[in-house]
């Protein structure tokens, strides 16, 4: 007779871990709320829904100073791939501020912001380059409340979308470059982005005081601030914010590596205080290339992502050995698949 032990032996290595793997999965379909798929990418839509995820595929508009404008075509490019998922996608546009001077900048805005409403967007994102790149023609930096940005946002909470807010950044992008600085290789690659001792430049509590008087000004308006609103280092401050704003929630877009090396009890403590506050997301990018290794590292993280929010005994992350945060069933549905659903309405789920 074959016991299990033999039959386990008969299986292929991959195959039990995969098997493994789906066992441990939930009952319930997880939603990740921020990805950014560029580019037809069948295998990895196939990949989500072959492991019960969606997602919400969001438009950015990253231009700064005099650059082309490649608002449109992402635009086309992020609902095509929306329309083609079969329903695991969501999407989110987006617009281009550069212009918040020139005549006719807020009744354009929000007309071609409608199109994309009629067109199935469900939210509406503002990317970093508002507080961090785009200058006033006196060379101030544009801040989240400037008045020209706020008939947008009216017009956003008129639409019954969401307003999903990547403002400011890492503490790190106002620090000096060096082994000191917890950002320091991504600001050493990308220094448009690193902030210290740029002229001019406003802090980044500037900004994010700006985005809280948003908040207060349309509390109607939801709000999600991506990367844990970019308080990642500071969860007491960022409950505070929270606490001041119930319009206000937050994403955990590329930021989950700061509960790794956080306080694993103080990190407990915030994800189930406000369990009904927080979406899961990964920052997932696909702009060309191998889609089928892009599916494979896609479903690594929410694997990787999944053990560490779920399982309580030691787990890997990336090359770190770590403690996992073990929470209960009820508070993971929440951040997993019940907050997307509240925050984002009509996401397709």
């Amino acid at each position: 007779m074959l016991t299990r032990r033999d039959f386990l032996r008969l299986i292929p290595p991959a195959a039990l871990v995969a098997s493994t793997r789906a066992a441990e999965a939930p009952a319930f379909g997880r939603i990740d709320t921020h990805l950014h798929i560029e580019r037809d990418a069948p295998p990895v839509v196939d990949a989500l829904k072959a492991s019960n995820w969606r997602g919400l595929n969001i438009a950015d508009c990253r231009t700064v100073a005099d650059e082309p404008s490649g608002l449109e075509e992402m635009l086309r490019s992020t609902l095509k791939v929306q329309r083609e998922s079969g329903g695991s996608l969501a999407w989110a546009s987006t617009f281009d501020a550069r212009g918040f001077e020139a005549p006719g900048f807020v009744d354009r805005t929000i007309a071609d912001l409608r199109r994309t409403f009629d067109d199935g967007a469900i939210a509406v994102k503002v990317w970093k380059n508002v507080g961090m790149a785009i200058k006033s023609k006196s060379g101030a930096y544009l801040l989240p409340d400037d008045p020209a940005l706020l008939p947008v946002y009216e017009a956003t909470q008129k639409a019954d979308r969401t307003l999903l807010a990547h403002l400011a950044e890492p503490t790190g992008a106002w620090l000096p470059l060096g082994p000191g600085n917890p950002e320091n290789g991504y600001y050493s690659n990308n220094p448009q982005w690193h902030m210290f001792g740029k002229p001019g430049a406003p802090s980044k509590e500037t900004i994010l005081t700006a985005r809280d008087r948003v908040l207060a000004r349309y509390p109607k308006l939801r709000v999600v601030g991506c990367h844990l609103g970019s308080n990642e280092d500071d969860l007491k401050l960022l409950a505070k914010r929270l606490d001041a704003h119930p319009n206000f929630s937050v994403d955990l877009a590329s930021r989950i590596r700061y509960f790794v090396t956080g306080d694993r009890d103080q990190v407990r403590e915030f994800l189930t205080r406000y369990q009904d506050r927080i979406l899961y997301a990964t920052d997932f990018s696909y702009r060309g290339g191998d889609a089928s290794a892009s599916a494979r590292s896609l479903q690594s993280t929410h694997d990787r992502d999944w053990d560490f929010f779920s399982r309580g005994d030691m787990v890997k992350y990336g090359a770190r050995q770590t403690q996992g945060l073990g929470l209960p069933e009820a508070v993971l549905v929440k951040i997993f698949r019940e907050n997307a659903l509240r925050a984002l309405p009509g996401f397709n789920a």
